[in-house]
């Protein structure tokens, strides 16, 4: 077989995820270049396969072979040592030294413009600047961001997607929470995406990236601790029943959706308390619990107003379910279930996507959910005071809304 040939299958079997076995199949097509003596081509490739046996989860192998050839490469062309360093950049992040991996790529991006290889240094500049994204976080990333595109010639789509990240971290304000972060290395559209932007209060609420699923490195305690303080939960049952509660809509006080049931069309108050009331009457609810429930109605009337002059609900709007106070913290429980090792990454993405079909039913818009979101948050937690509660929800409602980053700008609702 020609050395063609057998880089080609190298790559078919990369293509396929077969990475195992594209490690060996580049070793052999290097061992054959070595014995005609063609050692530039060989560095290349036993690069290329450290890479494809780092994503096989030889990490450990993989940087022993870039430290044999980073010194067999000290004396070869300057092409050569910047493939070097552009393979590397991927074994170092698959290790999760992502600080060294995005200064490799970010050497190989400027080899390759020193080489006017536009498409090849591209690719390095973009993986430098997601790596930088990712060891730094997006208030730190700022300044080396805006370095690495200083070094980057305008106008090319490398230049493009660098700026963008770049413009992604400078819309974040100095703080961790109440912000729409992206993760560059995660689908911004698509099914499941859309699924995952249903929880995207929250996810903006804590600063984290609502398209992915997995979170932030070391986030593994946090979400334990959270899971146990806030939920109870402490391992796949206790899980599981809360998510199925969540996604049934049995988390929330079924009151509240019974209250807004009975709101007749082109009825006023007085009648929708009524209607409310002749409800617990017909299903024998006792005094105490009527005298609660008929209250229900003029403060959630209290909220709709709030909602139409901040623009949470349009003019004449209402909310007809609150069902998606818990189908958006279904998308997070799933994160966070998947984070504390409670479930697999197949179980979390189901539920992910069912939490998304089910929203997908109960409302119309973005605007809808938001609004049913809203008040279900709020008749647990603010009682009617409009207070933190509200002003923190209310700006996660208008950066999903208004920022054009936002998988609400970009994708239309179901």
């Amino acid at each position: 077989m020609t050395y063609q040939g057998m880089l080609e299958r190298a790559r078919k079997f990369e293509r396929q995820g077969r990475h195992g076995e594209a490690a060996a199949a580049y070793a052999g097509a290097a061992e054959a270049m070595e014995a005609h003596g063609d050692w530039t081509s060989a560095v290349a490739v036993r690069a290329r396969g450290a890479r494809a046996l780092a994503a096989a989860g030889g990490t450990g192998e993989a940087h022993r072979i870039l430290d044999e050839l980073d010194r067999a490469a000290a004396s070869m062309p300057a092409e050569v040592r910047a493939g070097l360093d552009a393979q590397a950049a991927h074994v170092l992040a698959a290790a999760g030294r992502t600080g060294e991996a995005a200064r490799r790529a970010w050497s190989a991006m400027s080899a390759f413009w020193s080489l006017h290889d536009r498409k090849r240094a591209d690719g390095a500049g973009v993986h430098a600047a997601r790596l930088i994204v990712k060891d730094a976080g997006a208030r730190e990333a700022l300044r080396p961001l805006r370095e690495l595109l200083a070094q980057m010639p305008p106008g090319g789509e490398g230049y493009r997607q660098v700026a963008k990240l770049l413009a992604e971290a400078e819309r974040r304000p100095d703080r961790d929470h109440d912000v729409l972060v992206t993760d560059p290395d995660s689908a911004a559209w698509g099914r499941l995406a859309a699924a995952l932007a249903v929880g995207a209060h929250l996810a903006v609420g804590n600063g984290v990236a609502w398209n992915a699923l997995s979170g932030r490195d070391g986030s593994s305690r946090d979400d334990k601790v959270l899971l146990e303080r806030d939920w109870n939960i402490t391992g796949h049952e206790s899980w599981r029943e809360q998510m199925d509660a969540l996604l049934d809509a049995r988390n929330s006080d079924p009151a509240v959706q019974m209250v807004l049931d009975q709101r007749g069309r082109g009825t006023g108050p007085r009648e929708w308390r009524a209607a409310v009331v002749a409800w617990c009457r017909e299903h024998d609810v006792s005094d105490e619990t009527v005298g609660e429930v008929a209250g229900l109605p003029d403060l959630i009337e209290r909220y709709e107003v709030r909602f139409r002059a901040d623009g949470l609900l349009k003019p004449d709007g209402v909310v007809e379910s609150v069902y998606g106070y818990d189908f958006g913290r279904a998308v997070n429980m799933a994160r966070w279930g998947l984070n504390a090792g409670y479930c697999d990454a197949e179980e979390a993405e189901k539920c992910v996507l069912t939490a998304g079909g089910r929203a997908h039913q109960v409302y119309s818009s973005w605007g809808a959910f938001s609004a049913g979101y809203i008040l279900g948050r709020m008749l647990r937690f603010d009682e009617g005071e409009f207070g933190e509660w509200y002003e923190r929800s209310l700006t996660g409602h208008r950066v999903l809304a208004e920022d054009p980053g936002s998988p609400w700008r970009r994708m239309a609702w179901g």
